[in-house]
């Protein structure tokens, strides 16, 4: 009976130290985090530009010819 109980104890122990080492180990979250942000902030911002693009269409031009006018008003 008592090395059946310490069969059993060692594969819990087995167990709890392979889901421990399995839960600590994050090597590397931070880094796949900040570039899935990234990758969510640049569709995001497309998309924006996008809907500004189809509702109004002319927008980003007409800001594009206002800067080149005030860029070429100082030479």
């Amino acid at each position: 009976m008592k090395k059946i109980a310490n069969t059993i104890t060692e594969k819990v122990r087995s167990v709890t130290g392979r889901a421990e080492a399995l839960l600590r180990d994050n090597c590397g979250d931070l880094a796949v985090n900040t570039i899935g942000s990234i990758i969510l902030a640049v569709v995001i911002v497309g998309l924006l530009i996008l809907a500004v693009n189809s509702f109004f269409p002319g927008f980003f031009q007409s800001i594009f010819d206002g800067m080149e006018q005030k860029l070429n008003a100082n030479w």
